[in-house]
């Protein structure tokens, strides 16, 4: 691949970084929480409830650090911890009506977002466009877990993504 080509690709993920960085350092955006707390609070409504562990692979996050974004979330009273009666050793995350009135809130403003952007594009254009941001969360996820990151394993999930990528390529999609 030429080298104009790798440094156009890397001046746009440049400007994409900026621009969701920009908006979503605001706080506003994310409806009065952190963005780590908008994060979890999506993972467990989606979830329903979660032990700390899979709440913590799930945003890719050590269970210290995550430990302190639920502490939080705790105390300004959005999500309750339970422990399990199987487990005692084991607790489960999960929003109350508060924390389920947020998550509302955050899928309310995100999808009004989105839709805005989506207004831009050609309606012809929607599947090619969420099709590409996939496969770049994909590459990316995988550059990070395979490249960025040697402490940690991850073979397997480049060679499912390259897999993946290679099977629509050559279906056409």
């Amino acid at each position: 691949m030429e080298s104009k080509t790798i440094d156009l690709f890397r001046a746009r993920l440049r400007e994409i970084e900026r621009a969701v960085w920009t908006q979503t350092r605001s706080e506003a955006l994310c409806c009065g929480v952190t963005m780590s707390q908008c994060h979890a609070i999506i993972e467990i409504g989606a979830a329903g409830a979660l032990n700390l562990k899979e709440l913590a692979a799930r945003l890719g996050l050590d269970n210290s650090t995550l430990s302190r974004t639920v502490e939080s979330l705790v105390k300004d009273g959005l999500v309750e911890r339970t422990a399990s009666p199987l487990d005692r050793r084991t607790t489960f995350i999960r929003l109350n009506d508060k924390g389920h009135a947020a998550l509302d809130r955050i899928n309310s403003t995100w999808n009004r977002i989105c839709r805005d952007m989506f207004q831009s594009i050609p309606h012809e254009r929607h599947n090619q466009f969420i099709e590409s941001i996939s496969i770049l969360a994909d590459l990316l996820a995988g550059c990070c877990q395979n490249r960025c990151c040697e402490n940690r394993t991850g073979g397997k999930s480049a060679r499912r993504i390259s897999t993946t990528r290679n099977k629509n390529m050559r279906e056409g999609k």
